[in-house]
């Protein structure tokens, strides 16, 4: 969605793993997780499903989509990552990948060791409390996209999902209010249970009703009070 980077580990998720409170020698901890960097052009996977899980990604820059292929080969997105956000955390209950995590705009991300990180869990318990409640996060935002499906029309759930998109940006210290919509039509179709022509019309009309301003892959939240309203929750 935005190709930004965060502007430092202060924004991102995993800060409490690297840098665990009451552990006073903090660099020496980010050595032991045996952190390491990497970068995705747009289209480019990170890993691939039936793949064995070795790490936790943090992403600093772009986005990435998870994506299940159904057994007719129809591809589902089931979760985006933003700057500052965990990726691979669903790789955890099997040890090996359920879905394919792939770029849709170029991406800088930090790479753990899970080897490292159950090391240094053990003798941390704050590392593994973290975890825990990053797993929980994730579990919370999954039951309220399927609560948002049920109960919402498709315009209120386009609404929903610029105003999700806008409130991660900026809890990782980016702007939430103008920012670059990576995902395609289609990707935000499969994601909210609608078709593409649907979500094109939601656009359109939210344009006309200036709530926001679309320019092809630039958006503009102008009035996120009256999004609010829109979705339920104003």
């Amino acid at each position: 969605m935005c190709t930004r980077s965060i502007n430092s580990c202060a924004s991102c998720c995993l800060r409490p793993i690297c840098f665990p409170a009451g552990v006073t020698r903090g660099s020496s901890t980010v050595r032991r997780l045996n952190v390491t960097h990497g970068h995705l052009e747009r289209g480019e996977t990170l890993y691939v499903s039936g793949q064995r899980c070795s790490a936790l990604y943090a992403l600093r820059s772009g986005c990435v989509k998870d994506v299940l292929t159904k057994r007719n080969g129809v591809e589902a997105l089931v979760q985006f990552c933003l700057p500052g956000e965990a990726v691979g955390l669903g790789c955890l209950a099997a040890g090996r990948a359920r879905s394919s995590v792939i770029a849709v705009a170029a991406s800088r991300y930090c790479k753990i060791s899970w080897a490292s990180f159950q090391a240094l869990a053990r003798e941390v318990p704050e590392v593994a409390y973290e975890l825990v409640r990053l797993l929980a996060a994730t579990v919370t935002a999954t039951h309220e996209l399927v609560a948002s499906v049920l109960k919402q029309e498709a315009l209120a759930r386009v609404a929903e999902l610029l105003l999700d998109v806008s409130a991660r940006l900026q809890r990782s210290g980016l702007d939430g209010s103008h920012f670059r919509l990576g995902l395609s039509r289609r990707d935000i179709a499969s994601y909210l249970g609608v078709t593409i022509e649907t979500v094109s019309r939601c656009f359109t009309e939210l344009d006309r009703r200036r709530l926001i301003v679309v320019r092809g892959k630039d958006l503009r939240l102008l009035r996120p009070a009256d999004l609010h309203l829109l979705v339920g929750d104003g």
